[in-house]
Protein backbone atom coordinates (compact mmCIF):
# COMPACT_ATOMS: atom_id res chain seq x y z
CA UNK A 1 0.00 0.00 0.00
CA UNK A 2 2.98 2.26 -0.15
CA UNK A 3 3.98 4.92 -2.61
CA UNK A 4 0.63 5.61 -3.89
CA UNK A 5 0.20 2.12 -5.93
CA UNK A 6 -3.71 2.16 -5.96
CA UNK A 7 -3.52 1.10 -9.25
CA UNK A 8 -1.35 -2.32 -8.35
CA UNK A 9 -3.44 -3.07 -5.86
CA UNK A 10 -6.66 -2.52 -7.58
CA UNK A 11 -4.86 -5.25 -10.08
CA UNK A 12 -4.29 -7.24 -7.66
CA UNK A 13 -7.76 -7.58 -6.27
CA UNK A 14 -9.52 -7.72 -9.52
CA UNK A 15 -7.16 -11.00 -9.94
CA UNK A 16 -7.58 -12.17 -7.04
CA UNK A 17 -11.65 -11.44 -7.25
CA UNK A 18 -11.51 -10.00 -3.85
CA UNK A 19 -10.42 -12.66 -1.82
CA UNK A 20 -7.91 -10.92 0.06
CA UNK A 21 -10.11 -7.63 1.25
CA UNK A 22 -10.30 -8.96 4.81
CA UNK A 23 -7.12 -11.02 5.00
CA UNK A 24 -5.41 -10.75 8.12
CA UNK A 25 -1.48 -9.81 8.94
CA UNK A 26 0.42 -12.01 11.61
CA UNK A 27 -0.98 -8.84 13.90
CA UNK A 28 -4.26 -9.86 12.96
CA UNK A 29 -4.68 -6.42 11.15
CA UNK A 30 -6.35 -6.54 7.69
CA UNK A 31 -5.74 -4.42 4.72
CA UNK A 32 -8.94 -1.44 5.80
CA UNK A 33 -7.16 -1.09 8.48
CA UNK A 34 -3.62 -0.80 7.03
CA UNK A 35 -4.91 1.34 4.60
CA UNK A 36 -6.70 4.03 7.43
CA UNK A 37 -3.37 4.05 9.44
CA UNK A 38 -1.39 4.93 6.18
CA UNK A 39 0.46 8.94 6.63
CA UNK A 40 -0.39 10.57 3.64
CA UNK A 41 -4.23 11.46 3.41
CA UNK A 42 -4.39 11.14 -0.20
CA UNK A 43 -3.35 7.58 -0.34
CA UNK A 44 -5.13 6.62 2.60
CA UNK A 45 -8.19 7.70 1.61
CA UNK A 46 -7.59 6.23 -2.01
CA UNK A 47 -6.25 2.81 -0.73
CA UNK A 48 -9.76 2.67 1.98
CA UNK A 49 -12.09 3.77 -0.56
CA UNK A 50 -10.77 1.09 -3.11
CA UNK A 51 -10.84 -1.97 -0.57
CA UNK A 52 -14.69 -0.95 0.39
CA UNK A 53 -15.64 -0.76 -3.07
CA UNK A 54 -14.07 -4.15 -3.59
CA UNK A 55 -16.11 -5.52 -0.67
CA UNK A 56 -14.13 -5.22 3.01
CA UNK A 57 -16.07 -6.02 5.85
CA UNK A 58 -15.74 -2.51 7.38
CA UNK A 59 -16.20 -3.54 10.95
CA UNK A 60 -13.89 -6.60 10.89
CA UNK A 61 -11.77 -6.40 14.04
CA UNK A 62 -8.33 -7.37 14.46
CA UNK A 63 -6.88 -9.32 17.03
CA UNK A 64 -7.46 -6.93 19.81
CA UNK A 65 -10.91 -6.34 18.64
CA UNK A 66 -10.11 -3.01 17.24
CA UNK A 67 -12.05 -2.24 13.98
CA UNK A 68 -10.29 0.39 11.34
CA UNK A 69 -12.63 2.90 12.72
CA UNK A 70 -11.00 2.72 16.31
CA UNK A 71 -7.83 2.77 14.84
CA UNK A 72 -8.59 6.14 12.63
CA UNK A 73 -9.95 8.11 14.98
CA UNK A 74 -6.59 6.75 17.75
CA UNK A 75 -4.82 8.29 14.66
CA UNK A 76 -7.30 11.56 14.47
CA UNK A 77 -7.49 10.87 10.39
CA UNK A 78 -11.11 12.58 9.86
CA UNK A 79 -11.05 11.53 6.69
CA UNK A 80 -10.67 7.75 6.80
CA UNK A 81 -13.50 8.45 9.97
CA UNK A 82 -15.96 9.65 7.58
CA UNK A 83 -15.07 7.17 4.59
CA UNK A 84 -15.86 4.22 7.08
CA UNK A 85 -18.98 5.78 9.31
CA UNK A 86 -20.30 6.63 5.08
CA UNK A 87 -19.86 2.97 4.34
CA UNK A 88 -21.72 2.13 7.83
CA UNK A 89 -18.80 1.49 10.58
CA UNK A 90 -20.08 0.99 13.63
CA UNK A 91 -19.36 3.15 16.22
CA UNK A 92 -20.58 0.95 19.15
CA UNK A 93 -17.99 -2.28 18.47
CA UNK A 94 -15.36 -1.72 21.32
CA UNK A 95 -12.15 -3.77 21.60
CA UNK A 96 -10.87 -6.73 24.26
CA UNK A 97 -10.60 -4.13 26.77
CA UNK A 98 -14.01 -2.23 26.03
CA UNK A 99 -12.92 0.76 24.82
CA UNK A 100 -15.11 2.04 22.14
CA UNK A 101 -13.61 4.47 19.41
CA UNK A 102 -14.95 7.56 21.02
CA UNK A 103 -12.60 6.76 24.17
CA UNK A 104 -9.56 6.21 21.51
CA UNK A 105 -10.37 9.52 20.00
CA UNK A 106 -10.54 11.41 23.51
CA UNK A 107 -7.27 9.66 24.85
CA UNK A 108 -5.78 11.13 21.72
CA UNK A 109 -7.22 14.59 21.63
CA UNK A 110 -8.63 14.23 18.47
CA UNK A 111 -11.58 16.63 18.88
CA UNK A 112 -12.57 17.18 15.33
CA UNK A 113 -13.25 13.09 15.36
CA UNK A 114 -14.87 13.31 18.66
CA UNK A 115 -17.39 15.91 17.53
CA UNK A 116 -17.91 14.36 14.31
CA UNK A 117 -18.95 10.76 15.45
CA UNK A 118 -20.94 12.52 18.47
CA UNK A 119 -23.34 14.36 15.83
CA UNK A 120 -22.97 11.92 13.08
CA UNK A 121 -24.15 9.09 15.76
CA UNK A 122 -26.08 11.10 19.03
CA UNK A 123 -29.52 10.67 17.11
CA UNK A 124 -28.90 7.09 16.72
CA UNK A 125 -28.63 6.52 20.03
CA UNK A 126 -24.53 6.12 20.56
CA UNK A 127 -23.37 5.58 23.73
CA UNK A 128 -21.35 8.39 25.19
CA UNK A 129 -21.25 7.18 28.81
CA UNK A 130 -20.09 3.87 28.08
CA UNK A 131 -17.49 2.75 30.31
CA UNK A 132 -14.93 0.12 29.63
CA UNK A 133 -14.20 -2.97 31.31
CA UNK A 134 -11.63 -0.82 34.09
CA UNK A 135 -15.26 1.64 34.68
CA UNK A 136 -14.04 4.55 32.49
CA UNK A 137 -15.85 6.54 30.14
CA UNK A 138 -14.67 8.62 27.35
CA UNK A 139 -15.55 11.89 29.02
CA UNK A 140 -14.02 10.66 32.51
CA UNK A 141 -10.50 10.02 30.63
CA UNK A 142 -10.94 13.25 28.66
CA UNK A 143 -11.21 15.42 31.39
CA UNK A 144 -8.51 13.38 33.43
CA UNK A 145 -6.05 14.15 30.46
CA UNK A 146 -7.21 17.84 30.52
CA UNK A 147 -8.71 17.36 26.88
CA UNK A 148 -11.10 20.61 27.06
CA UNK A 149 -12.02 19.94 23.47
CA UNK A 150 -12.80 16.79 23.82
CA UNK A 151 -14.99 16.84 27.30
CA UNK A 152 -16.83 19.81 25.28
CA UNK A 153 -17.97 17.86 22.32
CA UNK A 154 -18.92 15.04 24.80
CA UNK A 155 -20.73 17.08 27.05
CA UNK A 156 -22.05 19.65 24.39
CA UNK A 157 -20.97 22.17 26.90
CA UNK A 158 -20.22 25.36 24.37
CA UNK A 159 -17.04 26.91 24.30
CA UNK A 160 -17.91 29.94 25.94
CA UNK A 161 -19.29 28.33 28.91
CA UNK A 162 -16.44 26.43 29.55
CA UNK A 163 -14.12 29.63 29.49
CA UNK A 164 -16.14 31.52 31.27
CA UNK A 165 -16.54 29.13 33.95
CA UNK A 166 -12.50 28.69 33.56
CA UNK A 167 -11.86 32.66 34.07
CA UNK A 168 -13.91 32.37 37.41
CA UNK A 169 -11.49 31.89 39.02
CA UNK A 170 -11.89 28.06 40.54
CA UNK A 171 -8.88 26.51 41.04
CA UNK A 172 -10.39 23.34 41.14
CA UNK A 173 -12.15 24.10 37.63
CA UNK A 174 -8.33 25.18 36.37
CA UNK A 175 -7.09 21.84 37.50
CA UNK A 176 -9.35 19.80 36.31
CA UNK A 177 -9.33 20.89 32.78
CA UNK A 178 -5.82 21.51 32.61
CA UNK A 179 -2.81 19.94 35.01
CA UNK A 180 -4.13 16.25 34.41
CA UNK A 181 -1.42 15.32 31.50
CA UNK A 182 -0.14 12.47 33.27
CA UNK A 183 -0.40 9.11 31.11
CA UNK A 184 0.95 5.68 31.88
CA UNK A 185 2.09 3.94 28.67
CA UNK A 186 2.59 0.64 30.78
CA UNK A 187 -1.52 0.56 31.25
CA UNK A 188 -2.45 2.50 28.42
CA UNK A 189 -5.71 -0.27 28.08
CA UNK A 190 -6.10 -0.16 31.27
CA UNK A 191 -6.99 3.74 32.06
CA UNK A 192 -8.83 4.42 28.48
Amino acid sequence: MSKDKVHLARFVLDALDGQIVDSRTEGAQTPLISSVLLPDSKTRCKFAELLLQKGANVNCPDGSGRTALSHACEKGHLDAVKILVRNNADPEIVDAWGNSVLMYAAVAAHSPVVEFLVRAFKRLGLQIDRQNKVGNSAVEVAKFLGHAECVSALTHTTRKSREEEEEGGNAQTRQRWGSHRRWRGDQKYGII
